[in-house]
């Protein structure tokens, strides 16, 4: 990933400065800090003016998540094809759920690196690129990139650090305390079930009289759904694994926001079959554990509106509407649903004054 990130998509952000005016290149960097990341991302976006003193984290997220909707507000359609082509390669070989996923994905990047100097120039075929196209062979060997990249060793190590004191015998202090640390937990203390699938509710931190300002409209959902409110508890935050999703009644959300989740919903009229929740507040009642949520119908539009002067191929489009999904902001309905059909948090961005674009994140241990 530091190939991809670091490597190529930094010099890529070079030639969309050079591509853009100075003044669309600003208003697309105050576009990219005004989308706020999940907490478990650790950090926000910093302007894009300063891409030149980003960590290579800030270009891994930009890339996976937010690049299709950005370089289709602001770049040219000719430009945008191509570089969507480069997206499909990448965000495929990071995360997939079906390995055939993978078949023939090699034609989606021969196609923008056969055409890469048509829009950045002719010394735009750097080493960088080429080696790209030994990424699927690795996959294929190793794994989806986001469980072999760098990124987990050196969050590891950055934690690890934390143990020494001063910077003196840094090795021989890393050693001794990783001893100690297996000492202490002489088999291993997490199963599958702790990483996936345990759920818990926490109730600390919860704002009750934000609660209370929903009470009418969750005794409304709670007696369409025979859900019986007297004795429930109710709570701010609700894990499954290692994956931790707040509300909006969570007193202490900090800068990121993480009450923004895609919902399982078989009546969704878009291919991903997942709307946009916005979680209020978790509950548990009858041996069950609730969210009460606004729940976001999604809309029939896709990234490729945007491309109206050029053709976007049918596979790009199948890729792009299976990440992204678009809602109106002012059109929603209050739900109680099963915190199981929670899937992930999410990223939101502005698509046009009144609709909204998201994505999912996946594998966010990875930020954690």
């Amino acid at each position: 990933m530091h190939l991809v990130c670091s490597g190529h998509f930094k010099i890529v952000i070079t030639y969309w400065e050079k591509i853009l005016l100075p003044g669309v290149f600003e208003q697309s960097s105050n576009y990219l800090i005004s989308i706020t990341l999940p907490h478990s991302f650790k950090y926000q976006f910093s302007p894009l003016v300063q891409y030149s003193q980003w960590k290579t984290k800030m270009f891994r997220d930009f890339l996976l998540y937010i690049s299709p909707v950005f370089v289709s507000l602001f770049l040219p359609n000719s430009p945008v094809i191509h570089f969507l082509h480069y997206f499909v390669y990448v965000r495929t070989l990071y995360f997939y759920e079906d390995i055939s996923e993978l078949n023939n994905i090699e034609k989606i990047f021969n196609y923008y690196y056969e055409h890469i100097e048509d829009y950045y120039g002719e010394k735009s075929p750097l080493c960088t690129v080429h080696l790209h196209l030994y990424l699927k062979d690795q996959v294929i060997k190793h794994g989806a990139l986001v469980f072999t990249s760098c990124f987990a060793r050196e969050s590891y190590l950055g934690q690890s650090i934390k143990w020494c004191l001063g910077k003196k015998y840094i090795l021989e202090q890393f050693i001794t305390w990783h001893n100690v640390d297996h000492s202490l937990a002489l088999t291993n203390s997490i199963k599958l079930n702790d990483m996936f699938y345990i759920e818990k509710l926490n109730e600390t931190n919860t704002d009750n009289s934000f609660i209370q300002n929903y009470q009418s409209k969750l005794n409304i959902c709670a007696s369409k759904k025979n859900i019986v409110l007297a004795g429930a508890i109710f709570y701010s935050r609700y894990s499954r694994g290692f994956k931790m999703f707040h509300s909006r009644a969570y007193t202490r959300t900090g800068n990121g926001i993480s009450y923004l989740v895609s919902v399982l919903n078989k009546a969704c009229p878009m291919v991903r079959k997942k709307c946009l929740g916005d979680v209020l507040f978790y509950l548990y009642s009858d041996g069950h554990n609730y969210a009460f949520i606004r729940q976001y119908k999604c809309i029939s539009v896709s990234i490729s509106n945007a491309l109206s002067t050029v053709s976007v191929p049918q596979f790009i489009n199948e890729k792009l509407n299976s990440y992204y999904g678009f809602y109106k902001d002012k059109q929603y309905s209050y739900k109680i649903i099963s915190v199981a059909d929670i899937s992930n948090k999410v990223i939101n961005m502005k698509w046009t004054d009144d609709i909204f674009v998201y994505t999912d994140v996946v594998c966010e241990w990875e930020h954690d």
